[in-house]
């Protein structure tokens, strides 16, 4: 892929959370009122983005500091800082982006469907997992939330890759998989799936995870993604 990290970390961010660059300062503006900022960085290229109204603090260092993956920023740790008057939290992890080819994973032991006419046909004699509201999971299996791939146990999804934000570029995979059926190689399989059927539609995908969820980050080995950098999130 021929995007430099800039242009992908600004990318994903904006699929996740919505970006607008603000001309007049140096970082860009957040359109998810949830998020207080997000910073992104990589080994040659950061990003920083903040809740619309939110400035800056005058004494903010950490802008120039050497990518620490795993590490909370100084940037995002003195931002915080300044705001004496809330309670926020912090959380990050890795971010990856899918090559061109995908490592093969290994045969799931379970049948896959996935989000063509028919499998939207057979997903409506699915059991709902408990974990879908009933308006969500229409969404789902009727192709308007994005692509989808299902691992199904008899008549119930037990892992599921779908597209939980996107813009007119790119999607971000997000991976479900029912306890008692993980650590069952379904989730590298359910991933590779859905990856075929969006990358029909979005030009770049992405794929994140938090920094304590090893068996996300174990999917991401398993297919070969491209480590890109790491997200932060204030909020």
């Amino acid at each position: 892929m021929s995007w430099d990290e800039g242009r992908l970390l600004a990318l994903e961010i904006d699929a996740n959370y919505g970006l607008a660059p603000d001309p007049d300062t140096p970082h860009a503006a957040l359109r998810d009122p949830s998020l207080l900022a997000v910073w992104a960085w990589s080994p040659h290229a950061r990003l920083l983005a903040l809740s619309p109204g939110l400035a800056l603090p005058d004494s903010l260092d950490g802008m120039e500091q050497e990518y620490s993956p795993g590490r909370p920023p100084d940037a995002l740790h003195c931002l915080v800082a300044s705001l004496d008057d809330r309670t926020v939290s912090v959380e990050g992890g890795p971010c990856f982006v899918f090559p061109d080819r995908l490592a093969v994973p290994d045969p799931a032991p379970l049948p896959i469907i996935v989000s063509t006419a028919d499998g939207q046909r057979t997903a409506q004699h699915l059991i709902r997992p408990d974990n879908w509201q009933p308006d969500e999971w229409n969404e789902l299996i009727n192709g308007r939330m994005g692509e989808w791939a299902m691992a199904v146990h008899e008549r119930e999804p037990v892992s599921i890759c779908f597209t939980p934000a996107s813009n007119a570029t790119a999607a971000e995979a997000g991976i479900w998989t029912r306890p008692d059926f993980r650590g069952k190689r379904l989730a590298p399989t359910v991933v590779a799936a859905w990856s075929r059927r969006e990358h029909r539609n979005k030009t770049v995908l992405f794929y994140s995870t938090t920094a304590d969820n090893h068996a996300s980050q174990s999917v991401a080995r398993a297919l070969g993604l491209t480590p890109l950098g790491w997200i932060w999130t204030a909020r």
